[in-house]
C-alpha cells in the first residue's frame, strides 16, 4: 500500500508542471481579452473610430479564433498537440508585439486576427493535454484549476489593463503580454516533453476545414452588418454553408467534426450547446460595462477595472471548487444552478441607467461571477468525460469552439444593438443615453436566450464515461 501511495505521489508531481504550463497559457488569453476592454475608450480616441468599428477590435480576435479552432483540434490530434500548443505561444507573443506597434486601425485588426489564431492553437490543445495525462478521478480538479487560471486572467485583466492604459496608453496592454508569452514558451519546452501523445495516422480534411472557416466568417461578418441587405444575405449564406458542412461531414471517413458523436452522445451534445448559450449570453457584458463605467459614471480606466474585477474573482475562486464537486455529483445540476444565477444577473442588469449606483452594478456582477463559476467547470468536466481518450482532441476543440463562437455571437449582437441606436457615432458623454438603451436591449435578449440553456443542462444525462 505504501509503495502504491509513493508511486501515485510521484506521478502527481510529474503531472503538476504540465498543469502549471497549461494554466499559464490559459491565463494569457482571457487576460488580454478583459484588459483590452478597459483600454477601448483610449483606442477609440487614438484612432478616432466609431463605436461599431471599436467593437471589431474584440470581434476580429474572436472571429479568427472561431474560424480555426475546430480544424486545428483535428490537426493537433493528427500531428501532435504539444507541437501545436508551442506554435500557438510563439504566434500569440509575436502578434501581441505587432498589435502594440499598430499605427492604424487596419494594422491593429490584422494583428488581432493573428493573435486570435495563436490563441486558438493554445486553447484547443490545453484541455486535451490535461485530459490525456490526468486520470479520470483527478480530471475534474485539474480542469477546475485550469479554468481557475482563465478566471484569474479575467480578474487581473481589467485592473492591470486600466493601470497600464493610465500609465502609458493602450499599447502597454499588448506589450505586457510579451514577457508572459516568453515565460510560457520556456515552460512549454521544459515541462511538456512527457505530455506528447501518439499522433493519429489519418488524412486531414482540408476542404471541410475551409468550408467550416468560410461558414463561420460569412455568418459572423454578415451578423455584424445585419441591418443591411448584404448582411442579411451573408447570414443566410453562412447558415446554408454550415448546414452543408454538417451534411458532408456525416459521410466522411476522417471528418473535421465527428457528427456521429453529436448525434449519438446526448451528454456531449447538450453540454456543448449549454456552453454555447452561456458564453453567448455573457461575454459582451465586460465590453459594454467598461464603456458604460467610463463614459456614464466618469470612472478612470483603473477605477472601471476595479469594478469589473469582482465577477472574474468570484469565478476564479469557485471554479476549482465546483470542478472537484463535479467529480462526485451530477454536473448537470451544478451547471443548471449556475445558468439560473446568470439569468438573474442579466435581469437585474436590464434596469441599469445613467444614475444607477456602483454598488448595484457590483452586486449584479457578483451574482454573474458565482453563476459562471458554478456552470463552467462542471460543464467542461461533463464534456471531456463523455468521450473516449482518442476523442479528447475533438472534444476539447468543439468545447473551445462553442466557447469562442458563443463569445463571437455575444460581441456580434452587442455590435448590432449599438449600431441600431448609435449608427456610426462614437460612444461619448453626448451619446451615452443611446448607448445605455443598446446595452439594456442586449441584457433583455440574452436573458431570454439563457432559459433553454437550463433545460439542456438538466436533460444531458447523469452517466459519465471514463
Amino acid at each position: 500500500m505504501k509503495t502504491r501511495a509513493k508511486l501515485a505521489n510521484k506521478n502527481q508531481k510529474q503531472l503538476l508542471p504540465i498543469l502549471f504550463t497549461t494554466m499559464f497559457a490559459s491565463f494569457m488569453n482571457p487576460f488580454m481579452l478583459s484588459a483590452v476592454n478597459i483600454g477601448l475608450p483610449d483606442i477609440q480616441e487614438y484612432f478616432s473610430c466609431s463605436a461599431t468599428t471599436l467593437s471589431w477590435i474584440s470581434n476580429s480576435f474572436l472571429l479568427a479564433n472561431a474560424m480555426v479552432l475546430l480544424p486545428l483540434s483535428k490537426a493537433a490530434d493528427i500531428w501532435g498537440r504539444v507541437r501545436f500548443f508551442r506554435a500557438g505561444l510563439y504566434i500569440f507573443t509575436l502578434a501581441s508585439l505587432l498589435t502594440g506597434l499598430s499605427t492604424d486601425i487596419t494594422m491593429m485588426m490584422t494583428a488581432r486576427v493573428l493573435q486570435g489564431g495563436g490563441s486558438a492553437l493554445m486553447s484547443v490543445t490545453a484541455l486535451a493535454i490535461i485530459s490525456d495525462v490526468f486520470p479520470v478521478q483527478k480530471r475534474g480538479v485539474a480542469l477546475g484549476l485550469n479554468i481557475g487560471a482563465v478566471y484569474t486572467g479575467l480578474s487581473i485583466g481589467p485592473y492591470v489593463g486600466g493601470l497600464l492604459t493610465q500609465i502609458g496608453g493602450w499599447q502597454l496592454i499588448f506589450f505586457a503580454a510579451i514577457p508572459l508569452g516568453i515565460t510560457t514558451i520556456i515552460m512549454a519546452h521544459v515541462n511538456l516533453k512527457k505530455a506528447s501523445h501518439a499522433p493519429q495516422k489519418q488524412p486531414f480534411d482540408l476542404i471541410g476545414s475551409l468550408m467550416y472557416a468560410l461558414a463561420i466568417f460569412v455568418f459572423i461578418y454578415g451578423g455584424g452588418n445585419i441591418r443591411t441587405t448584404h448582411g442579411i444575405v451573408m447570414v443566410m449564406a453562412g447558415i446554408a454553408l454550415m448546414a452543408y458542412f454538417f451534411y458532408s461531414q456525416k459521410s466522411k471517413k476522417h471528418p473535421v467534426l465527428d457528427v456521429k458523436l453529436l448525434l449519438t452522445n446526448k451528454q456531449f451534445t447538450f453540454s456543448n450547446l449549454a456552453a454555447l448559450i452561456h458564453y453567448a449570453s455573457t461575454f459582451g457584458i465586460g465590453f459594454l460595462l467598461s464603456l458604460y463605467l467610463q463614459f456614464s459614471k466618469g470612472l478612470s480606466p483603473g477605477e472601471a477595472g476595479l469594478v469589473l474585477v469582482i465577477q472574474p474573482i468570484l469565478m476564479a475562486v469557485t471554479a476549482p471548487i465546483t470542478g472537484k464537486l463535479s467529480d462526485k455529483m451530477n454536473p448537470g445540476v451544478l451547471a443548471s444552478a449556475g445558468m439560473i444565477m446568470t439569468i438573474i444577473s442579466l435581469i437585474l442588469m436590464i434596469f441599469i441607467q445613467q444614475h444607477t449606483s456602483i454598488t448595484y452594478i457590483v452586486f449584479t456582477l457578483a451574482i454573474l461571477g458565482l453563476g459562471f463559476g458554478l456552470f463552467t467547470s462542471p460543464n467542461t468536466n461533463a464534456i471531456m468525460s463523455s468521450v473516449q481518450r482518442d476523442k479528447y482532441g475533438v472534444a476539447s476543440g468543439l468545447n473551445a469552439t462553442m466557447r469562442v463562437f458563443g463569445q463571437t455571437i455575444s460581441m456580434m449582437m452587442a455590435t448590432v444593438f449599438i449600431s441600431i441606436f448609435l449608427n456610426k457615432e462614437p460612444v461619448n458623454t453626448h451619446t451615452i443615453g443611446l448607448f445605455i438603451n443598446s446595452m439594456n436591449l442586449y441584457f433583455i435578449f440574452f436573458a431570454a436566450i439563457c432559459v433553454p440553456g437550463i433545460w439542456l443542462s438538466l436533460k444531458r444525462g447523469k452517466n459519465i464515461q471514463s
